[in-house]
């Protein structure tokens, strides 16, 4: 009575502590299924580490789209008839805020528990079961919702093997203890025995005190081997753990001792035919799982049989001298010791390898001093690599957090810039200022994106490129900027020339090379050679360019007629910041990234030069088949002036200043507002008040694409145009997010007034 009511308290204190938290879980995790294991014994018990470990190997692999309780009954050192009351009160009190799909029941007490007051406790819950001793289908008669695995151990393929393996064998003793399982465990071996009597005579040593335990244990002939069926609990009240109990058989026998579950090995017994708890563990949740997937627990039969294999402790079988060879085919043995081969075999290997590697060394001593040198030199430039590498890291992510701001500042000094170049007229010195501070506007926003380019190490978005057209934008824009004296020379050989490619890269390295080639024949009449043809390379030829596969590609050439490359600078004209114009502002940076888009296009950059004989570069890059070019606005249409009503949002106000201006100016009618909430509020309060929505991306409250799905709501069919300052978002708004927030058109920050314009009417136009 005093344990009883000392439960009790503990599991009051416990709820009272715990349950509204609990309950409050349970009540925010309906939707996530919920099991209770419900164990027999209690912690730290073999038999019940064992089957906890199989529940948590099968459950655990579900992560968080299962939630598992565990509660230990504790039923190995109170008996049923102690604490199953308590266990029932304890239980309503813990658990009713709280439902279970599935209940496991690991041992015939947490069956028998869950028999007289599962439909008072759980009313309808599914239950499954393991390791139940004597399993028997009247026992769950009567009841529904019921399956499992039962506890099938092999008690007559551990005696066979027990008497195989000792044939001189006359007495077989069985030890078996006052608990339930020993109960029942014994049973069992008692409707076996009359079928080996004619073979060897049992010897009864279950029920005993420890004392006359240890006597008759002590007593016992010599050709005697022990059945042990678990004894834990004495007839006088005495608790054991396993390690204890088969300990002590063990070692006042001294005889070989058998059992047909793989728990009891590690403190005496010799082997058996045995039954794993871990694996009916997983056995049963498996079929919990089952169940939850909305299986019946009718329509799964109760597992019998499961798997048993003949199993042996390797110190025990030292200890009587019995070889390896003598146990049964296909047998498995625990605690067996990693041989000195196994422990040592990396060693040993190494050693092997040490030895031998010393014999080559010593042949190839003088060959490795040869090369000591240039291999320094080697890895000096290869760490003068990763110096530079991590320095344009740092750029890059330098770049990355300052690109939004620098391009919101290029943006209202562009719009701003224009502006005033309107007001001023074509021409005077004033005008002619202006237009040199929009150049270097562009000239900022052309280094921001090169530098985020190089600084970055991942492929950007691609589309068809007609190579033709690009090249002769690129002309144009060369032959504006490079000195008279110097003559460009277009060939276009292959009109078609098209292929899948980031233009805003392929540009650079156009004008990377051309730029190079001007740099190279500077101070003298020069000529620049720019060829476009289309090549078929075969296997031969792709040898020739390890990094290109065999197919059609398109070659670009730019030759020059200067002084060309010094042979001992040919290896390094690709490397990061290595440059021979230094002294006259070069990075060394052109080569190096030009040299990385095109590998990252998968084509190939090659050079060939001759001292007072020029310098040509060829840029291989695969054709793309069956692909349409991306039109490009047409420049030279006249601007179109507009009438509409612009709502235009921006946390910027330089830039919101001038592209206001700039959109009046245009003709257009605007509300410009600085808060993506205010602009929100203005659609709201006016939802066709507005011809087009212009918002930035990133602002505080609301983003750009968050404002524009909140405006899709209100107005579905109103025209959106995202702008942004953020490079690297660029890459990330693909054309089918913006579709999926319903924003017809994306535009970079900084624009002019001629992009500004152009894509407004071709989003109004639509």
């Amino acid at each position: 009575m005093g344990n009883k009511l000392f439960l009790l308290f503990l599991a009051t204190v416990a709820l009272l502590l715990g349950s509204p938290a609990g309950a409050a879980q349970g009540a925010q995790t309906t939707s996530v299924p919920h099991v209770l294991v419900l164990n027999s014994y209690h912690p730290g018990y073999v038999w019940a580490d064992s089957v906890t470990e199989g529940f948590r190997s099968v459950f655990d692999s579900e992560g968080s789209s299962l939630r598992v309780s565990f509660e230990y009954m504790d039923s190995k050192r109170y008996r049923p008839d102690e604490i199953f009351e308590t266990l029932k009160e304890v239980y309503r009190l813990k658990y009713r805020a709280v439902g279970f799909d599935v209940i496991v029941a690991a041992d015939n007490n947490a069956l028998n528990f869950l028999l007289l007051y599962r439909d008072e406790l759980f009313p309808g819950t599914p239950v499954v079961f393991c390791g139940i001793n004597g399993f028997q289908p009247e026992m769950i008669a009567g009841h529904t919702g019921y399956t499992g695995v039962a506890e099938d151990y092999d008690l007559a393929g551990t005696l066979d093997l027990a008497l195989s393996m000792h044939p001189l064998t006359r007495y077989v003793a069985y030890v078996s203890g006052a608990s339930t399982s020993s109960r029942i465990n014994r049973n069992r071996l008692r409707e076996l025995i009359p079928s080996y009597e004619e073979r060897v005579t049992f010897l009864d040593l279950s029920l005993k005190p420890l004392a006359d335990l240890k006597e008759a244990l002590g007593s016992l002939p010599e050709e005697t081997v022990i059945l042990y069926l678990s004894y834990y609990l004495s007839p006088d009240g005495v608790r054991l753990t396993v390690e204890e109990s088969t300990s002590l058989v063990f070692e006042h026998s001294g005889r070989p001792v058998y059992s047909p579950w793989e728990y009891t090995l590690g403190s005496g017994v010799l082997g058996g035919q045995m039954l794993s708890g871990r694996a009916q563990a997983e056995e049963a949740a498996r079929i919990a799982l089952r169940i939850l997937d909305g299986v019946s627990p009718e329509a799964i039969p109760i597992l019998r049989h499961s798997t048993i294999h003949p199993i042996f402790d390797y110190t025990i079988l030292r200890y009587f001298s019995i070889p390896h060879n003598a146990l049964p085919k296909g047998s498995l043995i625990r605690n067996e010791p990693v041989t000195v081969y196994y422990q040592y075999k990396y060693v040993i290997w190494a050693t092997v390898l040490f030895l031998i590697y010393q014999s080559i060394a010593i042949v190839a001593l003088m060959r490795i001093i040869a090369r000591r040198k240039r291999a320094e030199e080697r890895e000096k430039k290869l760490e003068a690599q990763l110096r530079q590498s991590h320095k344009m890291e740092a750029i890059g992510t330098f770049a990355g957090g300052i690109a939004h701001d620098f391009n919101n500042i290029l943006g209202a000094i562009t719009t701003c810039t224009e502006l005033a170049v309107e007001e001023v007229g074509g021409s005077g010195p004033v005008h002619e200022d202006l237009s040199h501070v929009l150049k270097a506007a562009q000239r900022g926003k052309s280094l921001v994106r090169q530098i985020l380019a190089f600084s970055r190490d991942k492929d950007q978005e691609k589309q068809p490129v007609q190579m033709a057209q690009l090249l002769k934008e690129c002309t144009q824009l060369l032959k504006s900027s490079i000195p008279a004296t110097i003559d460009v020379h277009l060939n276009i050989q292959a009109e078609s020339g098209l292929v899948l490619a980031d233009p805003t890269q392929i540009h650079q390295v156009i004008m990377n090379l051309c730029t190079n080639a001007s740099h190279a024949v500077e101070n003298q009449k020069g000529l620049i050679d720019i060829t476009l043809d289309s090549v078929d390379l075969d296997r031969s030829a792709a040898h020739i360019h390890p990094d290109l596969f065999p197919g059609r590609y398109s070659r670009l050439s730019v030759r020059d007629n200067g002084n060309g490359i010094a042979p001992e600078d040919m290896d390094r004209i690709f490397d990061p910041f290595f440059s021979t114009r230094k002294d006259r502002g070069g990075t060394g940076l052109g080569l190096s990234m030009s040299h990385g888009i095109v590998k990252r296009h998968q084509g190939a950059i090659t050079v060939a030069s001759h001292p007072g004989r020029g310098t040509i570069f060829s840029v291989f890059l695969p054709c793309a088949h069956g692909a349409e070019p991306v039109t490009p606005f047409d420049s030279t249409a006249p601007e179109r002036k507009g009438k509409e009503r612009i709502l235009l949002v921006d946390d910027d106000e330089q830039m919101i200043y001038g592209t206001e201006k700039m959109l009046c100016r245009m003709g257009y009618e605007v509300v410009a507002l600085t808060g993506s909430l205010a602009a929100l509020k203005a659609v709201r309060t006016e939802p066709r008040g507005f011809d087009l929505v212009m918002t930035d991306h990133m602002m505080p409250y609301l983003s750009g694409m968050e404002l524009a799905n909140e405006i899709r709501a209100l107005c579905p069919e109103m025209p959106i145009i995202l702008y942004s300052g953020f490079q690297d978002k660029a890459g990330v708004l693909t054309p089918r997010v913006l579709e999926d927030y319903g924003i017809n058109a994306f535009m970079k920050k900084p624009f002019n007034r001629e992009e500004l314009g152009k894509t407004i009417r071709r989003v109004l136009g639509a």
